[in-house]
């Protein structure tokens, strides 16, 4: 029988307006105890359903997303010392039992707050969150591919915007054309750097189900066999999220024998590697505007 692990959890809501007094779950945060501590949370994004009946206007919307913005930029980078301090921000340190209770606190009677947490014993984290999203938020809004994916890619975002090479030195979401003449074939980039060569960084979806991953892993191919030939390729991703490791290497470790000088594997949890690469960047990358890009 499975160990069974100590888990604290809240929900984390959002008021739009205290005149309305509509307030809505937008997600789960649970604080996990084991060989070492961990957080695992999901936020709705601004653009879903939900945040959207409750918002009269963009501006509305944009409020939501600064807060979310705010409180997963500390949850993604808490981690990187022992007194859980972001920038200037500390809030409570991670190995203490009380991490949440400080996070609580911390958020106390602002239009995004957390429940006070509650304990529960569990040999299965990942199935009790689940459970405690469905129940709280709703089923259909909890899809984890899509949340895997957006969550190292605003985890890179938030690197290189930190570091202030976001549309400096580093480029966004822009689409390239693999095949000359042919301007209706496009691969969509997630970053991009050049330093006399093009360095495309590429963040990993979750695999799951043999459609989705024959489909990924085509465009995937399709964009190595038609790329420039000095072009390089990093797979981006962070090794505490991959729920399913022999598959994720599998592929990933396929995909990379077919030219291990130019696709380069990348793990964000790094962060020895992660310093350098921005470092690189700063120095060698080519300004944003100086180039074209789709």
């Amino acid at each position: 029988m499975a160990e069974r692990k100590e888990c604290w959890y809240s929900i984390i809501r959002y008021s739009a307006s205290e005149l309305a007094g509509e307030t809505i779950n937008v997600g789960v945060l649970m604080h996990i105890f084991d060989e070492k501590t961990n957080t695992k949370f999901y936020l709705l994004e601004e653009h879903s359903p939900k945040i959207r009946a409750i918002s009269d206007s963009n501006v509305d919307i944009n409020i939501y997303k600064s807060f979310k913005d705010s409180l997963e930029y500390y949850l993604n980078n808490y981690s990187d010392n022992l007194l859980g301090k972001v920038g200037e921000i500390i809030i409570g340190s991670p190995l203490e039992e009380n991490f949440l209770e400080r996070l609580y606190e911390q958020y106390k009677e602002k239009k995004l707050y957390l429940t006070r947490p509650m304990f529960s014993l569990t040999s299965n984290p990942d199935l009790l969150f689940n459970r405690i999203f469905e129940s709280y938020i709703g089923k259909k809004y909890l899809n984890k591919s899509d949340h895997k994916q957006v969550s190292v890619k605003k985890y890179l975002r938030d690197i290189f915007q930190e570091k202030k090479l976001l549309d400096k030195k580093v480029a966004h979401d822009f689409s390239i054309t693999p095949i000359k003449d042919l301007d209706n074939i496009k691969i969509n980039i997630d970053f991009g750097y050049k330093n006399g060569v093009w360095n495309y960084m590429q963040t990993i979806p979750t695999l799951t189900g043999p459609s989705k991953n024959t489909e990924w892993f085509a465009k995937t191919k399709f964009m190595f066999e038609n790329l420039e030939k000095d072009t390089k390729v990093h797979f981006m991703y962070r090794s505490s999220e991959i729920s399913d490791e022999k598959e994720f290497y599998g592929v990933l470790d396929y995909l990379t024998k077919f030219d291990t000088n130019r696709i380069l594997k990348f793990d964000l949890e790094e962060k020895g590697k992660v310093l350098e690469l921005c470092s690189i960047i700063e120095k060698d990358a080519h300004d944003i505007k100086d180039l074209l890009i789709s």
